[in-house]
């Protein structure tokens, strides 16, 4: 390879990775994107927590209640305690009733039901006794009109701006099957498509159960009570309209809103995406397809003026208090109603739950989903990770996190922002979540990928390394060209015994896998220091004298000082690298167990291990080699030699585990012949 072409090659591979992180940051983006359109149940969940935590921090408005306010009139447990238990006679709502009515309420919704006749009316009583004990109770001195509770409190709804409740079910099987007064709502529509004359995608109930005839009649409105949690048992949004053979229906807290303020007809804007809003008097109420008032609610104790049906009965409610005022009457005694959890609050009666929806009415400030913050939400997905894929790819990922991190606040701190001043709810949970998994996602994937260079590098390193032992190598053989087969074999010698060390206790944590690949790697740098003996001692034909034999033994101390000089050359000692273990092996393998070797005259276990090992191998390839001084040992001499020399030349428990392998020791002297 040409040096411009290794320079391409280096240059390409991080083009390569950036433009593979970048893909794996677009795959993440669309995925989320599908996500966005589809909103499976979990994140619809998170969707919902996110909103609730925004309202949460919403100001509420500072004060208590406004002249405009809804005012709840509730029957409460001091209520109870005073006139008995619950349901009252209705004589007794038709006095509560007309009271409020006399007060100066402009429209009072009675979130209660009465589907079957008052029992505790005289005439009831009458029937029952006669029925059941066979004795004609006398009730002649009692009017007729006294005497059927039903009627007397028909006659006070009919005396006044009253709205009754009713229930829709969406099954045919428990609801009502005479025949209900309900009062449709009176609806112009305006734009979009419509299904026989109505909006498409509204609830639509299968029956109803619903109030007495004599009472629904007498009414002069109606609505329904029905409220309908999220999936995760949160109320956040009321339908303010239910489809039900064909007409439409309003809700209780809309068709009293509509009686308060002289309201006969609804106008229902429509687009594409199907309902958008309900348009009551002056005021556009924002609803989403099917019909549905996502409600602020304002804080867990909401400012609505709460007065006990006891002080209304007593009289000693202040005429101010109820004047104008659009009233709701319900139960909120314990037991009584059913409560709901609304995202300020974890239990809220029905009657509250009215009372928040017309104080959204009557203070205009409504919260929606416009059909267009789904497309918003879906570009901001895109916009985000197809930035943060291009942030990551040429970026660092300190940088990348804290751009990351930024973008997360502001996201909410918008999405936040434009809640509370527009009343808009743009979920940021998407586009936070794109800069999150794009974030992890890729900076894992540029994690494998510096993983993966690293290890490239890595195995040039032992590449390079190996080069550099192979050349130290050489240069022993091109002083001695006897030791070239030599060393190849003492390397596959080293590794034998020292794999078959390692299921010796002793010696297991000492030898693992990577420490014997070092010394494997090393082993051709046991007699590198004879590049410092003289051409006449080193290759002399003959016997060395004494002198020579001592000039020679100093290859031991030329190998050391060799390694060591590189060592000092990077201003350390490299710990656990084939230099050490090089440098142990080239000073040690010529020491003895009985200590009569040497430099040192080291004995038994003092010399180390590597040493021990090597001292065993560089003795059996000596002996079955031929030399210029010397004819070659047979196999079997050779192992006959090391067996005679254990415990004196050589450690006993390696000369065992050669014996137990030597016939391997054969093998390699004839795949590396010299």
């Amino acid at each position: 390879m040409t040096l411009e072409a290794a320079r391409k090659a280096l240059l390409a591979k991080p083009r390569k990775m950036k433009r593979w992180v970048f893909l794996t940051g677009a795959g993440v983006t669309f995925l989320l994107s599908v996500l966005t359109i589809f909103k499976p149940t979990f994140f619809r969940f998170l969707d919902g927590k996110i909103y609730d935590t925004q309202l949460r921090t919403m100001v509420p408005a500072a004060g208590g209640p406004s002249v405009t306010d809804p005012v709840i009139v509730h029957i409460d447990e001091k209520s109870l305690a005073e006139f008995g238990q619950w349901p009252w006679p209705r004589y007794r709502l038709a006095l509560l009733i007309d009271r409020i009515r006399q007060l100066g309420a402009s429209a009072v919704g009675l979130d209660m039901l009465f589907p079957e006749p008052d029992r505790s009316s005289l005439s009831q009583v009458k029937r029952g006794i006669q029925r059941e004990f066979g004795i004609r109770a006398d009730i002649r001195g009692v009017p007729d009109h006294l005497a059927d509770n039903d009627r007397v409190l028909a006659e006070a709804l009919s005396r006044g701006p009253f709205s009754l409740g009713y229930y829709f079910v969406f099954t045919k099987e428990k609801g009502t099957t005479r025949d209900c007064l309900l009062r449709p709502a009176r609806v112009a529509l305006i734009g979009g498509k419509s299904l026989k004359g109505l909006p498409e995608g509204l609830f639509r109930a299968a029956s109803v159960t619903c109030n007495l005839s004599l009472l629904a009649e007498a009414a002069p409105a109606a609505g329904f009570f029905n409220v309908i949690p999220d999936p995760d048992g949160v109320l956040r949004r009321v339908p303010l309209l239910i489809e039900y053979n064909s007409r439409l229906y309003p809700s209780l807290s809309l068709a009293t809103y509509m009686q308060s303020r002289g309201i006969t007809q609804l106008a229902l804007k429509s687009g594409a995406a199907g309902l958008e809003a309900i348009v009551a008097g002056g005021t556009s109420i924002p609803v989403d397809s099917k019909a549905n008032l996502l409600v602020r609610f304002r804080g867990d104790r909401p400012s609505f003026t709460r007065i006990s049906a006891r002080d209304v009965l007593h009289g000693s409610v202040d005429r101010e208090v109820f004047r104008g005022k659009t009233v709701f009457l319900g139960t909120s005694a314990t037991g009584l109603d059913e409560y709901h959890t609304t995202p300020l609050a974890s239990a809220v009666p029905g009657v509250g739950i009215h009372a928040a929806v017309v104080d959204n009415f009557l203070r205009g400030d409504f919260l929606s989903r416009p059909d267009w913050v789904p497309g918003m939400e879906l570009v901001l997905v895109l916009l985000c990770g197809l930035i943060s894929a291009v942030l990551l790819c040429w970026t660092r990922s300190v940088v990348s996190l804290g751009v990351v991190l930024a973008s997360v606040l502001i996201l909410w701190l918008a999405s936040t922002f434009l809640l509370s001043t527009t009343g808009v709810f743009i979920s940021p949970l998407f586009p936070m979540l794109v800069l999150a998994c794009n974030f992890s996602c890729l900076t894992f994937h540029k994690y494998l990928q510096e993983e993966r260079l690293l290890r490239d590098r890595t195995n040039e390193l032992v590449m390079t390394q190996n080069f550099t032992i192979q050349c130290l190598a050489a240069l022993t053989e091109t002083r001695d060209s006897e030791t070239g087969g030599h060393i190849l074999r003492c390397q596959q010698y080293v590794k034998l015994l020292a794999t078959r060390l390692s299921r010796n206790p002793r010696f297991s944590s000492v030898l693992d896998e990577e420490t014997i690949e070092l010394l494997y790697r090393s082993a051709p740098l046991h007699d590198i220091g004879k590049v410092g003996i003289p051409d006449s001692i080193l290759l002399k034909p003959a016997s060395l004298t004494d002198d020579e034999y001592r000039e020679m033994k100093k290859h031991t101390l030329f190998g050391r000082e060799a390694i060591q000089k590189a060592e000092y050359r990077f201003g350390r000692e490299i710990k656990g690298s084939f230099l050490q273990f090089g440098k142990v092996i080239a000073y040690s393998h010529h020491e003895k167990w009985d200590g009569t070797g040497y430099p040192e005259g080291l004995t038994g276990d003092r010399i180390p291990l590597f040493g021990r090992i090597m001292a065993i191998a560089d003795v059996y390839d000596a002996l079955i080699s031929k030399r210029r001084y010397k004819p070659s040992f047979t196999h079997e001499e050779a192992v006959s030699f090391i067996v005679q020399s254990r415990g004196t030349h050589f450690d006993p428990e390696v000369v065992d585990v050669f014996c137990e392998i030597q016939e391997e020791f054969k093998r390699i002297v004839r795949e590396y012949p010299d």
